[in-house]
Formats: structure tokens, sequence, C-alpha cells
């Protein structure tokens, strides 16, 4: 756990958490290729052809995005409160 703000901890992310970031990642982009969606397609945009074509595969997709967010927001508190070395 990492100190930061006003006394607030905040855990660092596991390995197991990095690996899910990525394996997001990489589950993003195969559908995107799945479906033969431009690689820059936005969020928004895929969450729409997602409903469009699979709820079930949305709501995967929704959920996974979600925990993924949830590590993001970890890494960047822990950047933001890490001392600078200069």
């Amino acid at each position: 756990m990492i100190l930061v703000g006003r006394g607030d901890l905040v855990p660092e992310p596991s390995t197991t958490q990095i690996r899910e970031a990525l394996e997001f990642s990489q589950f993003r982009f195969k559908l995107i290729k799945f479906l033969r969606l431009p690689f820059d397609i936005g969020e928004p945009a895929l969450r729409e052809v997602l409903e469009r074509t699979s709820s079930g595969v949305r709501r995967n997709y929704l959920a996974r995005a979600e925990r993924v967010d949830e590590i993001l927001k970890s890494e960047d508190t822990l950047e933001m409160s890490a001392p600078a070395f200069g």
C-alpha cells in the first residue's frame, strides 16, 4: 500500500492485475479485428457495436473494462504521489 493525498492508502497493482489489464487489451484488439472495425475506433462506438452484435459479449467486455479502469486509476494515483527524482 502507498500513502497518498490526505493519508489515503492505495494498494499497488499486483502482477495479476497488471496481467489482467494486458489480457483485456489483447481481448479488445481481437474483438476489433474479428468484427473488422477500424483499429482507432473509440470506446463508445465499440460498445455500441458490441450491444448490437452480442449483449453477452458486451457484458463480459464492460465487466473486464471496469476492472481494468480500477487498476489504471490506482496506477495513476501511485504515479502522481511518487517523488520525482531528478
